[in-house]
Protein backbone atom coordinates (compact mmCIF):
# COMPACT_ATOMS: atom_id res chain seq x y z
CA UNK A 1 0.00 0.00 0.00
CA UNK A 2 1.00 3.65 -0.28
CA UNK A 3 3.73 4.60 2.15
CA UNK A 4 3.87 1.06 3.56
CA UNK A 5 7.44 1.72 4.71
CA UNK A 6 6.36 4.88 6.52
CA UNK A 7 3.35 3.94 8.71
CA UNK A 8 2.78 7.40 10.14
CA UNK A 9 2.11 8.78 6.66
CA UNK A 10 -0.97 6.62 6.27
CA UNK A 11 -2.50 8.34 9.27
CA UNK A 12 -1.58 11.71 7.81
CA UNK A 13 -3.19 10.85 4.50
CA UNK A 14 -6.41 9.78 6.24
CA UNK A 15 -6.56 13.06 8.14
CA UNK A 16 -5.95 15.14 5.03
CA UNK A 17 -8.38 13.35 2.73
CA UNK A 18 -11.23 12.80 5.19
CA UNK A 19 -11.89 16.33 6.29
CA UNK A 20 -9.69 16.31 9.37
CA UNK A 21 -11.36 13.30 11.03
CA UNK A 22 -10.61 13.20 14.73
CA UNK A 23 -9.55 16.86 14.92
CA UNK A 24 -11.66 19.86 15.72
CA UNK A 25 -11.70 22.46 12.96
CA UNK A 26 -9.87 25.14 14.95
CA UNK A 27 -7.19 22.72 16.15
CA UNK A 28 -6.52 21.36 12.66
CA UNK A 29 -6.33 24.90 11.29
CA UNK A 30 -3.85 25.97 13.96
CA UNK A 31 -1.75 22.85 13.46
CA UNK A 32 -1.22 23.40 9.73
CA UNK A 33 -1.55 27.16 9.22
CA UNK A 34 1.36 29.55 8.64
CA UNK A 35 0.75 33.08 9.86
CA UNK A 36 2.18 35.75 7.55
CA UNK A 37 2.17 39.53 7.46
CA UNK A 38 0.71 40.60 4.11
CA UNK A 39 2.98 41.94 1.38
CA UNK A 40 3.07 45.70 0.77
CA UNK A 41 0.15 46.94 -1.30
CA UNK A 42 2.34 48.07 -4.21
CA UNK A 43 3.74 44.55 -4.60
CA UNK A 44 0.24 43.06 -4.44
CA UNK A 45 -0.98 45.50 -7.08
CA UNK A 46 1.99 44.73 -9.33
CA UNK A 47 1.22 41.00 -9.36
CA UNK A 48 -2.51 41.58 -9.74
CA UNK A 49 -1.88 43.67 -12.85
CA UNK A 50 0.57 41.29 -14.52
CA UNK A 51 -0.75 37.85 -13.60
CA UNK A 52 -4.19 37.52 -15.27
CA UNK A 53 -2.94 38.29 -18.80
CA UNK A 54 0.48 36.68 -18.60
CA UNK A 55 1.02 33.97 -21.27
CA UNK A 56 2.20 31.43 -18.71
CA UNK A 57 -0.93 31.99 -16.63
CA UNK A 58 -3.29 31.73 -19.57
CA UNK A 59 -1.45 28.65 -20.87
CA UNK A 60 -1.79 26.97 -17.47
CA UNK A 61 -5.48 27.86 -17.41
CA UNK A 62 -5.90 26.36 -20.89
CA UNK A 63 -4.22 23.13 -19.75
CA UNK A 64 -6.62 22.95 -16.82
CA UNK A 65 -9.61 23.52 -19.11
CA UNK A 66 -8.32 20.75 -21.36
CA UNK A 67 -8.25 18.30 -18.46
CA UNK A 68 -11.77 19.34 -17.51
CA UNK A 69 -12.85 18.56 -21.07
CA UNK A 70 -11.21 15.14 -20.77
CA UNK A 71 -13.37 14.45 -17.72
CA UNK A 72 -16.49 15.33 -19.69
CA UNK A 73 -15.35 12.97 -22.45
CA UNK A 74 -14.67 10.17 -19.97
CA UNK A 75 -18.18 10.43 -18.61
CA UNK A 76 -19.66 9.57 -22.01
CA UNK A 77 -20.79 6.05 -22.90
CA UNK A 78 -18.14 3.69 -24.25
CA UNK A 79 -20.25 2.08 -26.97
CA UNK A 80 -22.76 3.62 -29.33
CA UNK A 81 -25.66 1.58 -30.74
CA UNK A 82 -25.37 0.28 -34.31
CA UNK A 83 -28.12 0.35 -36.88
CA UNK A 84 -28.16 -2.22 -39.66
CA UNK A 85 -30.36 -2.14 -42.80
CA UNK A 86 -30.41 -4.98 -45.35
CA UNK A 87 -32.51 -5.77 -48.40
CA UNK A 88 -32.15 -8.49 -51.00
CA UNK A 89 -34.21 -8.96 -54.16
CA UNK A 90 -34.15 -12.43 -55.63
CA UNK A 91 -37.02 -14.90 -56.24
CA UNK A 92 -37.64 -14.25 -52.56
CA UNK A 93 -37.59 -10.63 -51.53
CA UNK A 94 -35.99 -10.18 -48.12
CA UNK A 95 -35.50 -7.04 -46.08
CA UNK A 96 -34.86 -6.36 -42.43
CA UNK A 97 -33.70 -3.73 -39.96
CA UNK A 98 -31.47 -4.45 -36.98
CA UNK A 99 -30.27 -2.61 -33.89
CA UNK A 100 -27.32 -3.74 -31.77
CA UNK A 101 -25.77 -2.46 -28.57
CA UNK A 102 -22.58 -3.55 -26.86
CA UNK A 103 -22.84 -3.45 -23.07
CA UNK A 104 -20.05 -2.02 -20.95
CA UNK A 105 -20.10 -5.06 -18.71
CA UNK A 106 -16.76 -4.30 -17.05
CA UNK A 107 -17.66 -0.64 -16.38
CA UNK A 108 -14.89 0.92 -18.45
CA UNK A 109 -16.82 4.16 -18.32
CA UNK A 110 -16.68 4.27 -14.53
CA UNK A 111 -12.96 3.47 -14.48
CA UNK A 112 -12.15 6.11 -17.12
CA UNK A 113 -14.25 8.66 -15.26
CA UNK A 114 -12.35 7.95 -12.05
CA UNK A 115 -9.01 8.29 -13.81
CA UNK A 116 -10.10 11.56 -15.40
CA UNK A 117 -11.25 12.80 -11.97
CA UNK A 118 -7.85 11.95 -10.51
CA UNK A 119 -6.15 13.71 -13.41
CA UNK A 120 -8.32 16.77 -12.81
CA UNK A 121 -7.33 16.82 -9.13
CA UNK A 122 -3.69 16.74 -10.23
CA UNK A 123 -4.31 19.44 -12.86
CA UNK A 124 -5.94 21.79 -10.33
CA UNK A 125 -2.95 21.39 -8.01
CA UNK A 126 -0.55 21.79 -10.95
CA UNK A 127 -2.35 24.99 -11.98
CA UNK A 128 -1.92 26.36 -8.47
CA UNK A 129 1.74 25.36 -8.51
CA UNK A 130 2.37 27.02 -11.88
CA UNK A 131 0.54 30.14 -10.74
CA UNK A 132 2.71 30.43 -7.65
CA UNK A 133 5.85 29.68 -9.65
CA UNK A 134 5.02 32.52 -12.04
CA UNK A 135 4.56 34.92 -9.12
CA UNK A 136 7.89 33.83 -7.68
CA UNK A 137 9.66 34.21 -11.04
CA UNK A 138 8.23 37.69 -11.59
CA UNK A 139 9.35 38.89 -8.18
CA UNK A 140 12.72 37.12 -8.42
CA UNK A 141 13.40 38.68 -11.81
CA UNK A 142 12.35 42.11 -10.54
CA UNK A 143 14.57 41.69 -7.48
CA UNK A 144 17.54 40.73 -9.65
CA UNK A 145 16.92 43.69 -11.96
CA UNK A 146 16.74 46.15 -9.08
CA UNK A 147 19.80 44.57 -7.44
CA UNK A 148 21.84 44.91 -10.64
CA UNK A 149 20.64 48.50 -10.99
CA UNK A 150 21.87 49.33 -7.48
CA UNK A 151 25.20 47.67 -8.22
CA UNK A 152 25.43 49.64 -11.48
CA UNK A 153 24.80 52.91 -9.61
CA UNK A 154 27.47 51.98 -7.09
CA UNK A 155 29.85 51.05 -9.90
CA UNK A 156 29.27 54.38 -11.63
CA UNK A 157 29.99 56.11 -8.36
CA UNK A 158 33.19 54.07 -7.99
CA UNK A 159 34.22 55.01 -11.54
CA UNK A 160 33.60 58.69 -10.88
CA UNK A 161 35.57 58.49 -7.66
CA UNK A 162 38.52 56.71 -9.29
CA UNK A 163 38.53 59.16 -12.20
CA UNK A 164 38.73 62.11 -9.80
CA UNK A 165 41.39 60.29 -7.80
CA UNK A 166 43.51 59.66 -10.89
CA UNK A 167 43.21 63.29 -11.96
CA UNK A 168 44.27 64.45 -8.50
CA UNK A 169 47.12 61.94 -8.49
CA UNK A 170 48.46 63.37 -11.76
CA UNK A 171 48.38 66.91 -10.35
CA UNK A 172 50.05 65.78 -7.13
CA UNK A 173 52.73 63.99 -9.18
CA UNK A 174 53.43 67.13 -11.21
CA UNK A 175 53.69 69.04 -7.95
CA UNK A 176 56.11 66.46 -6.59
CA UNK A 177 53.82 65.36 -3.76
CA UNK A 178 53.74 61.70 -4.89
CA UNK A 179 56.24 59.57 -6.78
CA UNK A 180 55.86 57.68 -10.07
CA UNK A 181 55.03 54.41 -8.34
CA UNK A 182 52.03 55.95 -6.60
CA UNK A 183 50.89 57.55 -9.86
CA UNK A 184 51.11 54.21 -11.64
CA UNK A 185 49.12 52.63 -8.84
CA UNK A 186 46.41 55.27 -9.24
CA UNK A 187 46.31 54.65 -13.00
CA UNK A 188 46.02 50.87 -12.54
CA UNK A 189 43.19 51.38 -10.05
CA UNK A 190 41.34 53.61 -12.50
CA UNK A 191 41.83 51.21 -15.44
CA UNK A 192 40.58 48.30 -13.35
CA UNK A 193 37.50 50.29 -12.35
CA UNK A 194 36.74 51.08 -16.01
CA UNK A 195 36.79 47.39 -16.90
CA UNK A 196 34.71 46.32 -13.91
CA UNK A 197 32.19 49.09 -14.54
CA UNK A 198 31.64 47.87 -18.10
CA UNK A 199 31.00 44.35 -16.77
CA UNK A 200 28.57 45.53 -14.10
CA UNK A 201 26.64 47.68 -16.58
CA UNK A 202 26.46 44.73 -18.98
CA UNK A 203 24.98 42.55 -16.24
CA UNK A 204 22.47 45.26 -15.44
CA UNK A 205 21.32 45.39 -19.07
CA UNK A 206 20.93 41.61 -19.18
CA UNK A 207 18.91 41.62 -15.95
CA UNK A 208 16.74 44.45 -17.26
CA UNK A 209 16.00 42.70 -20.54
CA UNK A 210 15.30 39.39 -18.79
CA UNK A 211 12.81 41.05 -16.47
CA UNK A 212 10.98 42.95 -19.20
CA UNK A 213 10.85 39.82 -21.36
CA UNK A 214 9.14 38.00 -18.50
CA UNK A 215 7.05 41.05 -17.69
CA UNK A 216 5.91 41.24 -21.30
CA UNK A 217 7.04 44.55 -22.76
CA UNK A 218 9.71 45.46 -25.29
CA UNK A 219 12.62 47.82 -24.83
CA UNK A 220 10.89 50.40 -27.04
CA UNK A 221 7.77 50.50 -24.89
CA UNK A 222 7.53 53.09 -22.17
CA UNK A 223 8.64 51.54 -18.90
CA UNK A 224 5.97 51.11 -16.21
CA UNK A 225 6.32 52.21 -12.61
CA UNK A 226 7.66 49.21 -10.71
CA UNK A 227 7.33 48.53 -6.98
CA UNK A 228 10.43 48.94 -4.86
CA UNK A 229 11.25 45.54 -3.35
CA UNK A 230 12.32 46.82 0.02
CA UNK A 231 10.32 45.42 2.95
CA UNK A 232 10.83 44.41 6.54
CA UNK A 233 11.43 40.68 6.22
CA UNK A 234 9.38 38.80 8.76
CA UNK A 235 10.20 35.82 10.90
CA UNK A 236 8.83 32.48 9.74
CA UNK A 237 7.68 29.52 11.76
CA UNK A 238 6.60 26.19 10.29
CA UNK A 239 3.33 24.62 11.48
CA UNK A 240 3.42 22.44 14.56
CA UNK A 241 2.18 19.46 12.54
CA UNK A 242 4.63 19.61 9.64
CA UNK A 243 3.74 16.14 8.33
CA UNK A 244 0.08 17.03 7.79
CA UNK A 245 1.04 20.42 6.38
CA UNK A 246 3.29 18.84 3.75
CA UNK A 247 0.47 16.55 2.63
CA UNK A 248 -1.82 19.54 2.03
CA UNK A 249 0.58 21.30 -0.33
CA UNK A 250 -0.22 21.32 -4.07
CA UNK A 251 3.06 19.52 -4.83
CA UNK A 252 1.90 16.53 -2.77
CA UNK A 253 -1.67 16.78 -4.03
CA UNK A 254 -0.32 16.26 -7.55
CA UNK A 255 1.60 13.18 -6.44
CA UNK A 256 -1.34 11.74 -4.52
CA UNK A 257 -3.70 12.29 -7.44
CA UNK A 258 -1.27 10.54 -9.79
CA UNK A 259 -1.08 7.58 -7.40
CA UNK A 260 -4.88 7.34 -7.34
CA UNK A 261 -4.96 7.60 -11.13
CA UNK A 262 -2.50 4.68 -11.34
CA UNK A 263 -4.70 2.69 -9.00
CA UNK A 264 -7.77 3.46 -11.10
CA UNK A 265 -5.85 2.36 -14.20
CA UNK A 266 -5.74 -1.17 -12.75
CA UNK A 267 -9.54 -1.14 -12.59
CA UNK A 268 -9.64 0.12 -16.18
CA UNK A 269 -7.40 -2.70 -17.44
CA UNK A 270 -9.54 -5.23 -15.57
CA UNK A 271 -12.70 -3.78 -17.09
CA UNK A 272 -11.13 -3.87 -20.57
CA UNK A 273 -10.43 -7.57 -20.10
CA UNK A 274 -14.06 -8.34 -19.40
CA UNK A 275 -16.19 -9.95 -22.11
CA UNK A 276 -18.50 -7.14 -23.13
CA UNK A 277 -21.57 -8.77 -24.73
CA UNK A 278 -23.42 -7.38 -27.71
CA UNK A 279 -27.21 -7.71 -27.99
CA UNK A 280 -28.85 -7.37 -31.38
CA UNK A 281 -32.51 -7.36 -32.35
CA UNK A 282 -33.75 -7.66 -35.90
CA UNK A 283 -37.09 -7.43 -37.63
CA UNK A 284 -38.11 -7.70 -41.25
CA UNK A 285 -40.03 -9.55 -44.00
CA UNK A 286 -39.32 -12.43 -46.25
CA UNK A 287 -41.94 -12.17 -49.04
CA UNK A 288 -45.15 -12.11 -47.08
CA UNK A 289 -43.75 -13.59 -43.88
CA UNK A 290 -42.59 -11.47 -40.94
CA UNK A 291 -39.16 -12.10 -39.42
CA UNK A 292 -37.88 -11.34 -35.88
CA UNK A 293 -34.60 -12.24 -34.30
CA UNK A 294 -32.46 -11.77 -31.21
CA UNK A 295 -28.69 -12.27 -31.16
CA UNK A 296 -26.32 -12.36 -28.20
CA UNK A 297 -22.59 -12.13 -28.99
CA UNK A 298 -19.98 -12.75 -26.27
CA UNK A 299 -16.26 -12.46 -27.03
CA UNK A 300 -14.14 -15.37 -25.80
CA UNK A 301 -10.95 -14.10 -24.22
CA UNK A 302 -9.10 -17.38 -24.74
CA UNK A 303 -6.08 -16.52 -26.84
CA UNK A 304 -5.53 -13.29 -24.90
CA UNK A 305 -7.02 -12.75 -21.47
CA UNK A 306 -5.29 -9.36 -21.08
CA UNK A 307 -3.60 -10.40 -17.84
CA UNK A 308 -0.30 -8.85 -19.01
CA UNK A 309 -1.93 -5.43 -19.29
CA UNK A 310 -3.36 -5.79 -15.78
CA UNK A 311 0.00 -6.84 -14.35
CA UNK A 312 1.68 -3.90 -16.09
CA UNK A 313 -0.84 -1.49 -14.52
CA UNK A 314 -0.16 -2.97 -11.09
CA UNK A 315 3.58 -2.47 -11.50
CA UNK A 316 3.02 1.13 -12.57
CA UNK A 317 0.90 1.64 -9.47
CA UNK A 318 3.68 0.24 -7.30
CA UNK A 319 6.13 2.59 -8.99
CA UNK A 320 3.83 5.55 -8.35
CA UNK A 321 3.63 4.59 -4.67
CA UNK A 322 7.39 4.52 -4.30
CA UNK A 323 7.81 7.82 -6.15
CA UNK A 324 5.20 9.33 -3.84
CA UNK A 325 7.29 8.34 -0.85
CA UNK A 326 10.35 10.00 -2.34
CA UNK A 327 8.36 13.10 -3.28
CA UNK A 328 7.16 13.43 0.32
CA UNK A 329 10.66 13.05 1.73
CA UNK A 330 12.15 15.50 -0.77
CA UNK A 331 9.43 18.09 -0.23
CA UNK A 332 9.66 17.89 3.56
CA UNK A 333 13.45 18.14 3.39
CA UNK A 334 13.25 21.07 0.95
CA UNK A 335 10.86 22.97 3.21
CA UNK A 336 13.11 22.42 6.22
CA UNK A 337 16.26 23.50 4.38
CA UNK A 338 14.58 26.51 2.76
CA UNK A 339 13.31 27.62 6.15
CA UNK A 340 16.74 27.34 7.73
CA UNK A 341 18.38 29.11 4.79
CA UNK A 342 15.97 32.01 5.05
CA UNK A 343 16.38 32.26 8.82
CA UNK A 344 20.18 32.40 8.51
CA UNK A 345 20.07 35.00 5.73
CA UNK A 346 17.56 37.11 7.64
CA UNK A 347 19.80 37.05 10.72
CA UNK A 348 22.76 38.19 8.61
CA UNK A 349 20.65 40.98 7.12
CA UNK A 350 19.59 42.20 10.55
CA UNK A 351 23.20 42.26 11.67
CA UNK A 352 24.12 44.17 8.53
CA UNK A 353 21.46 46.77 9.23
CA UNK A 354 22.63 47.10 12.83
CA UNK A 355 26.39 47.27 12.29
CA UNK A 356 27.33 47.34 8.63
CA UNK A 357 25.33 50.14 7.11
CA UNK A 358 27.57 53.14 7.64
CA UNK A 359 27.38 56.34 5.58
CA UNK A 360 29.50 55.60 2.54
CA UNK A 361 29.74 59.19 1.34
CA UNK A 362 30.94 60.38 4.73
CA UNK A 363 33.69 57.79 4.79
CA UNK A 364 34.78 58.50 1.23
CA UNK A 365 35.04 62.26 1.87
CA UNK A 366 37.07 61.66 5.03
CA UNK A 367 39.49 59.32 3.23
CA UNK A 368 39.89 61.82 0.40
CA UNK A 369 40.80 64.63 2.84
CA UNK A 370 43.32 62.43 4.64
CA UNK A 371 44.98 61.42 1.37
CA UNK A 372 45.11 64.99 0.04
CA UNK A 373 46.62 66.16 3.32
CA UNK A 374 49.30 63.48 3.08
CA UNK A 375 48.10 61.69 6.23
CA UNK A 376 47.23 58.61 4.19
CA UNK A 377 49.41 56.92 1.60
CA UNK A 378 48.07 56.19 -1.86
CA UNK A 379 48.19 52.45 -1.20
CA UNK A 380 46.29 52.74 2.07
CA UNK A 381 43.79 55.08 0.47
CA UNK A 382 43.05 52.64 -2.33
CA UNK A 383 42.78 49.71 0.07
CA UNK A 384 40.27 51.52 2.28
CA UNK A 385 38.31 52.86 -0.67
CA UNK A 386 38.03 49.35 -2.09
CA UNK A 387 37.00 47.94 1.28
CA UNK A 388 34.36 50.61 1.72
CA UNK A 389 32.83 50.14 -1.71
CA UNK A 390 33.04 46.34 -1.54
CA UNK A 391 31.24 46.37 1.80
CA UNK A 392 28.34 48.35 0.38
CA UNK A 393 28.29 46.10 -2.68
CA UNK A 394 28.12 43.09 -0.37
CA UNK A 395 25.14 44.68 1.38
CA UNK A 396 23.30 44.98 -1.92
CA UNK A 397 24.10 41.37 -2.74
CA UNK A 398 22.94 40.27 0.71
CA UNK A 399 19.58 41.99 0.21
CA UNK A 400 19.21 40.21 -3.13
CA UNK A 401 20.09 36.87 -1.52
CA UNK A 402 17.53 37.52 1.21
CA UNK A 403 14.84 38.23 -1.38
CA UNK A 404 15.73 35.04 -3.20
CA UNK A 405 15.62 33.02 0.04
CA UNK A 406 12.28 34.56 1.00
CA UNK A 407 10.66 33.85 -2.36
CA UNK A 408 12.07 30.31 -2.47
CA UNK A 409 10.63 29.67 0.99
CA UNK A 410 7.24 31.01 -0.05
CA UNK A 411 7.35 28.77 -3.12
CA UNK A 412 8.38 25.64 -1.19
CA UNK A 413 5.62 26.12 1.38
CA UNK A 414 3.05 27.26 -1.22
CA UNK A 415 2.47 30.48 0.73
CA UNK A 416 3.16 33.12 -1.90
CA UNK A 417 -0.53 33.63 -2.70
CA UNK A 418 -1.32 33.96 1.00
CA UNK A 419 1.47 36.51 1.40
CA UNK A 420 0.24 38.46 -1.62
CA UNK A 421 -3.39 37.98 -0.53
CA UNK A 422 -4.31 36.71 -3.99
CA UNK A 423 -6.25 33.62 -2.95
CA UNK A 424 -9.18 34.65 -5.17
CA UNK A 425 -7.16 34.33 -8.39
CA UNK A 426 -9.27 31.92 -10.47
CA UNK A 427 -10.65 29.51 -7.91
CA UNK A 428 -10.86 25.93 -9.20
Amino acid sequence: MLYHNMPFLRGILVIVTSGWIGLSGSYAFAETKIQLVAAPAEIQNFIQQVLPTHPRFTAAAARLDSVKANLSAAEKAIYNPELELDTEETNINTSYIGLSQTIDWGDQRGAKTQIATNRLDAAVAAFQTERQLLMRDLLTSLSNYQNKTRLADLSNQRLKLMKEFYSLAKRKHRAGDINQVELDLAQLAYNETVLKNAQVLSEQVIAEQSFYALYGISSTTSKPVLPELSVDFQKVQLPANLDVFVMTLPQMRIVRANVEASKSTIALRESESSADPTISIRGGKEDQESLAGLTLTIPLNIRNNFSAEIESARKEYLQAEQLAQMAYRNLRSNITSRTRQYQLTQAAWKQWLATGKVSMNRQLKLLKRLWQAGDLSTTDYLVQIKQNLDTHSAGIELQSTLWSSWLNWLDATAQIESWLQLNNTRKN
